[in-house]
């Protein structure tokens, strides 16, 4: 068995990730993928299971985890800690792949400690205004949303300048995004 890879799913907040990536992982289709799935220190939102939407822990414990090198990337936003664990690492070298949803900068830090098994992904919204319809319906308070839209436009203008992500996916259809992914994984998995 070769070597696996990452797949590093990235967006604006809202942009849908976190959806097509559990629909994503229900089409497997046999090929060995799992999802990594990232410590946090904000508290779960409503519906969230830890160790499953993430993995919920105290300050103090992400910055123990910080100190042993746990994690293979981290970041703080909006006061808190988010950070993917390096055993993934590992696992690519055991023939698994990973699908990580990560912000830019995480996505950053991967490719560049795995450049050859890294494989990057930006999703983004159809619009900004279906994006701020997304936010708002999750709940999320007009500030937040207002400042999610700013940084997402931000990001969006980002990636039309540097073209950083080796594929772009517009997920104005969840279903079809989800095919669109999932050809793009059976692509470089050649399966």
């Amino acid at each position: 068995m070769g070597f696996g890879k990452l797949f590093v799913i990235s967006a604006p907040s809202g942009s849908g990730k976190t959806s097509l990536v559990r629909e994503l992982l229900k089409k497997t289709d046999g090929y060995l993928l799992r999802r990594t799935i990232t410590y946090t220190t904000r508290p779960p939102r409503e519906g969230e299971i830890d160790g499953d939407h993430y993995h919920f822990i105290s300050v103090e414990e992400f910055k123990d985890k910080i100190e042993k090198n746990y994690f293979i990337e981290w970041s703080t936003w909006y006061d808190h800690y988010y950070g993917s664990p390096a055993s993934a690492l590992q696992g690519i070298q055991e023939g698994y792949s990973y699908i990580m949803v990560l912000d830019r900068l995480g996505a950053k830090e991967v490719a560049q400690a795995c450049p050859q098994q890294t494989v990057l992904i930006w999703i983004e919204p159809p619009s900004l205004k279906e994006l701020e319809r997304r936010l708002l319906g999750r709940g999320d308070g007009i500030t937040l949303v207002q400042n999610r839209l700013r940084k997402a436009a931000i990001e969006i203008q980002q990636e039309k300048d540097e073209c950083f992500y080796k594929y772009h996916i517009i997920n104005d259809d969840l279903s079809v995004a989800v095919l669109q992914v999932q050809s793009l994984i059976k692509k470089e998995l050649g399966v």
